[in-house]
């Protein structure tokens, strides 16, 4: 018994050494490295305005946290609504490249955006190449409007399987 003990004693003592804290308020906090992660961005398909259903609703979080959403409908109609609720409306067309449209205003003029599968990008300027996108331009479709795979993009509505007719019952 008087080993054990001889030998815990060291061991005690260790542990007690361990307990040796500094408040919190005599403590500066050291910032610590942080390494630059890089960005996978999807590559815009060639004429995506003729491959790409994107008629729908898209929303962005501005740096701000504030939620700005664009609808674009069918008939090249839009409407955007601004970080403080301010709807916009207008018409949009598609640029030369078929890659990406032009909106007539957006917040106070014309912007272009590029068009994605489920992402919108909005772009700097008219001579912005469409797959120069960055992801603060980034517009998400609301997943409310994807259309499911299998499904109709105009009622994004699965087809129904053809009827399978089963064999007549030879009793």
């Amino acid at each position: 018994m008087r080993i054990s003990i001889a030998l815990a004693a060291p061991l005690v003592l260790a542990l007690a050494a361990c307990g040796e804290t500094t408040p919190a308020d005599e403590v500066t906090p050291e910032p610590m490295p942080t390494a630059e992660v890089p960005v996978e961005l999807p590559t815009i398909p060639v004429n995506s305005t003729t491959t790409v259903q994107y008629s729908g609703s898209y929303s962005q979080a501005g740096a701000d946290g504030e939620i700005r959403r664009l609808t674009l409908n069918e008939d090249n109609t839009y409407e955007y609504t601004t970080a403080n609720g301010q709807a916009i409306t207008g018409t949009y067309s598609r640029m030369e490249d078929g890659s990406r449209i032009r909106l007539e205003d957006f917040e106070g003029g014309p912007a272009w955006f590029s068009v994605g599968n489920g992402a919108i990008y909005r772009l700097p300027s008219e001579s912005t190449p469409y797959n120069e996108i960055t992801m603060e331009g980034e517009y998400r479709r609301d997943v409310s409007q994807m259309t499911p795979p299998g499904a109709t993009p105009a009622t994004g509505t699965a087809a129904a399987p053809a009827a399978v007719t089963a064999p007549a019952d030879p009793s």
